[in-house]
């Protein structure tokens, strides 16, 4: 008496694994390749880079840069 399970269902079986880790995988790179980029975008903002916000002009009349 075979009570193992039929070549479809296993080969469906494995189909379903393997996406679930693939997406697994994708959504982990992406986490960390925005991670990433904010954490760039925050320290130069912090350093004084990026100053200009989505709005305000972009015009930097009133800062030092090339001043001599």
């Amino acid at each position: 008496m075979d009570v193992g399970f039929s070549p479809v269902v296993a080969a469906v079986t494995t189909a379903l694994i393997l996406a679930g880790i693939a997406i697994y995988l994708f959504a982990t790179v992406l986490l960390t390749i925005t991670s990433v980029l904010g954490r760039r975008a925050r320290a130069g903002r912090r350093a004084g880079r990026y100053t200009s916000r989505q709005g305000n002009s972009s015009d930097n009349s009133s800062s030092s840069m090339g001043a001599g």
